[in-house]
C-alpha cells in the first residue's frame, strides 16, 4: 500500500513537473507558479527522504524544518551568485575588478554552500541516527537522479510528438 501511495505521489509530482516544464517553454513561471512548484517538489523530496532514510514521525518533525532552513540558505547563495554573475556579465563597461569579483563569487559558490551544510551537520546529528546521517547525501543524489531521469523521459516524449 505504501509503495502504491509513493508511486502515485511520484506520478503526480512528476506530471506536474512536466506540465510546468512545458508551460515554461511558452512563458516563464510567475511567482505564484514558482512557489507552488517549489512547494510540491519540497513535499515530494520530504516524502522520498523520509521513506529512504526510514525516518520516524518524530525525526521528520524535527529534521525537515532544519533541512528546509539549510536548503533555503543554499538557495539564497545560488540566487545571489547568479544575479551577480548576470549583472556583471551583461554590463558592457564592467571593470576588470568587477569581473574578477563576480568570477570569484562564482568559483566560491560551492565553498559557501559547503559551509552552510557543515553548519547544519551538528544540528542534523541531534535528530538523525549515524547511519541516516551518512546516507543523507547518497539519498539526495538518488532523488536528483530520479528527477533527471523523469525530466529526460518527459522531454523525449515531448520531442516525439
Amino acid at each position: 500500500m505504501k509503495q502504491l501511495f509513493a508511486a502515485a505521489t511520484l506520478a503526480l509530482v512528476l506530471c506536474s513537473t512536466a506540465f510546468s516544464a512545458a508551460a515554461q517553454k511558452r512563458r516563464p513561471m510567475n511567482e505564484e507558479e514558482r512557489l507552488r512548484w517549489r512547494t510540491e517538489m519540497r513535499n515530494y523530496k520530504h516524502e522520498f527522504l523520509a521513506k529512504e532514510l526510514e525516518l520516524t514521525r518524530e525525526q521528520q518533525r524535527e529534521f525537515f524544518p532544519l533541512y528546509d532552513e539549510m536548503d533555503d540558505a543554499i538557495e539564497r547563495i545560488n540566487t545571489e551568485t547568479r544575479e551577480l554573475e548576470r549583472e556583471v556579465s551583461t554590463k558592457a563597461d564592467a571593470s576588470d575588478v568587477e569581473l574578477e569579483a563576480a568570477a570569484r563569487a562564482v568559483f566560491s559558490q560551492k565553498q559557501a554552500e559547503s559551509e552552510v551544510e557543515q553548519s547544519y551537520f551538528d544540528r542534523f546529528k541531534q535528530v538523525l541516527k549515524p547511519r541516516q546521517l551518512l546516507q543523507l547525501r547518497q539519498t539526495e543524489r538518488r532523488f536528483t537522479q530520479r528527477l533527471m531521469r523523469h525530466h529526460n523521459r518527459a522531454r523525449n516524449q515531448a520531442a516525439e510528438k
